[in-house]
């Protein structure tokens, strides 16, 4: 059934880059929202929202093992947004808390008699975790899946990005397989690759709270600590189109009976024909902000790709979802650089 306002939402890691953005913007509609956030964010997302009477949090501290049974009362629909970031977590606490967190929520929320769901996966999942497909010059697209094995992915030598994709592909897979056995969930996955964008609710003190737009603080960081980012593709979606494909999940039906359970997987990628690659977006940005010039990379340092860039085909999201529109590269990178700059101002007065 279709989930429209006044009602209730659960989202949980509420102060997170898109998560903040999502409540932002079920708030701007008219749902009311309960959030989940742990430790200290629980305090910066109430703060940040303590204006609207419609939001409330409530504290979560671990989604892989946490009662969720106060957190759901009353709740009509779930959107599972939490997630350990890349090079962020423990590998092992990074997979348990994708995937027994994913579990852990999906269980709960049949157990409520919540029963639509809606999970932010990644487009990530669509490949192996090792990314080579990126650069085969492909169309990425819903119907590719991603393989990936907990003992591959916590090997010693796996870098925080592999065990990253790693854990998405199998939070995902747990979800799928976990809707085919309980037919009476509804459950629709939105799969964002890269986001950039502005802040909702600013992250802590430092380039190590940063999320993926770390990759473009990369670019600017000046200092000799300016590099390409290792991923020279430039598959993205704004933070902000990212949290909207959400909000009209939650307004679609559910499939009808004998449907592909997994036909409500989204790829919501923004158009490649807008986007540059990493030696274009420094090259546009030494000309737009000509004060950065000195802080940018060379362009002799940019890494050399290792096959054509694949591109993304999110017709399933512009059709059934409702994503016409996408906000540009150009935009999108103004938009980040302008948000890490401000950034930076406060962790330098912090310092």
């Amino acid at each position: 059934m279709s989930v429209e306002p006044p009602a209730l939402i659960l989202v949980t890691g509420a102060s997170g880059f898109v998560a903040a953005h999502i409540v932002a913007q079920l708030l701007d509609a008219g749902y009311r929202v309960r959030g989940t956030a742990r430790g200290a964010k629980l305090a910066l997302v109430r703060d940040h929202f303590k204006s609207n009477p419609s939001f409330e949090a409530i504290q979560i501290d671990d989604i892989a093992t946490s009662d969720f049974h106060d957190a759901l009362i009353g709740v009509d629909a779930v959107l599972a947004v939490a997630c350990p970031l890349s090079g962020k977590a423990d590998p092992n606490e990074q997979l348990k808390g994708a995937y027994d967190g994913t579990l852990n929520l999906l269980r709960q929320s049949i157990a409520a008699g919540v029963h639509k769901v809606v999970v932010t996966s990644s487009f990530a999942t669509l490949l192996d975790p090792s990314f080579e497909a990126a650069y085969k010059g492909i169309v990425l697209n819903e119907q590719l899946y991603g393989k990936a094995f907990p003992e591959d992915i916590l090997a010693g030598d796996r870098k925080p990005f592999y065990r990253y994709c790693g854990a998405k592909i199998l939070a995902e897979e747990a979800a799928w397989s976990f809707a085919e056995d309980h037919p009476e969930l509804d459950l629709t996955t939105i799969n964002p690759p890269f986001m950039y964008g502005g802040y909702a609710i600013y992250p802590g003190n430092g380039p190590h709270a940063l999320g993926s737009t770390e990759l473009i603080y990369q670019l600017i960081a000046g200092d000799g600590k300016s590099a390409f980012p290792p991923p020279s593709t430039v598959i993205y979606c704004n933070v902000r189109d990212a949290a909207r494909a959400h909000l009209l999940a939650l307004r679609l039906p559910k499939l009808p009976q004998g449907s592909d359970v997994r036909g409500k997987r989204f790829l919501v990628a923004a158009p490649r024909h807008g986007a540059r690659l990493w030696t274009e977006t420094v090259q546009w940005l030494a000309e737009t902000r000509p004060e950065l010039r000195d802080r940018l990379p060379k362009l002799e340092d940019a890494p050399k790709l290792s096959g054509p860039l694949s591109t993304t085909d999110s017709t399933q999201a512009r059709e059934k979802l409702g994503m016409h529109d996408y906000v540009g590269w150009d935009a999108t990178i103004d938009e980040t650089v302008t948000a890490l700059l401000e950034l930076e101002k406060k962790w330098k007065g912090q310092t």
